[in-house]
């Protein structure tokens, strides 16, 4: 107590009072769960895609701006397989392995200043996500007469979260998420080879990808000189 009431009155405010940092580094792990009106029409039927619930691992760069905006990139990826459903009479479904990598950049409103311990935020921006389809199933379906791609999809991003300022330095985060995109192709396939033998091409798929994400990660703050 002696000590505390002898310190400056500057020093006494940087032992007593939080302060979120203009610099921040998380990583974080969660939940990704896909879905929506997902499907592929193809001469009279309708292809289904089934995504599977998976983890996700990924990592936030994020500058605060002034007192109440911030901007974040992040990258995160969840190994989420799929069920492609009435692909045809004789391959009624097909399982394929894939890695989903997603990129955002979004832009950050926080309500409360960064002289509070909690700090409650909201986001929004764009994001692109790669389709990764491992070679085994790459392999596996070309014995089918199926050739798929690894498709790039553009998306939207939104969401909220909290950051609580453990130690100086050191914050926990909270984070709900969503993002919204057209469905991929996949590349099943531009033609296909199960209808007697005959090509016929493969209409543009249609339907919303919804993907709903949750994660919990630690995050540490400094700030440039």
């Amino acid at each position: 107590m002696a000590l505390m009431l002898w310190l400056p009155v500057g020093v006494k405010a940087q032992v007593l009072s939080p302060f979120h940092r203009q610099w921040e580094f998380g990583a974080f792990g969660g939940m990704s769960s896909i879905g929506g009106n997902t499907n592929i029409t193809a001469y009279a039927r309708t292809i289904g895609l089934k995504f599977a619930f998976a983890s996700e691992l990924g990592f936030r760069v994020t500058e605060n701006l002034g007192q109440h905006w911030g901007t974040t990139l992040e990258y995160s990826f969840s190994n989420q397989p799929m069920t492609v459903t009435n692909l045809a009479d004789a391959v009624p479904s097909f399982q394929i392995g894939q890695a989903v990598h997603r990129f955002a950049y979004d832009i950050l409103y926080y309500p409360r200043s960064r002289s509070y311990r909690i700090r409650p935020y909201v986001f929004a921006g764009p994001g692109v996500t790669l389709f990764y389809i491992y070679k085994n199933t790459k392999t596996a379906a070309a014995a089918l007469g199926i050739w798929p791609s690894d498709p790039w999809k553009a998306n939207a991003n939104w969401g909220g979260g909290a950051k609580f300022l453990v130690i100086d330095h050191v914050a926990i985060n909270a984070q709900f998420s969503g993002t919204i995109s057209s469905v991929p192709r996949y590349g099943l396939p531009k033609t296909s080879l199960f209808n007697e033998g005959e090509n016929v091409p493969l209409s543009s798929p249609h339907g919303l990808m919804l993907n709903g994400r949750f994660g919990i990660g630690f995050v540490y703050q400094w700030d440039t000189p």
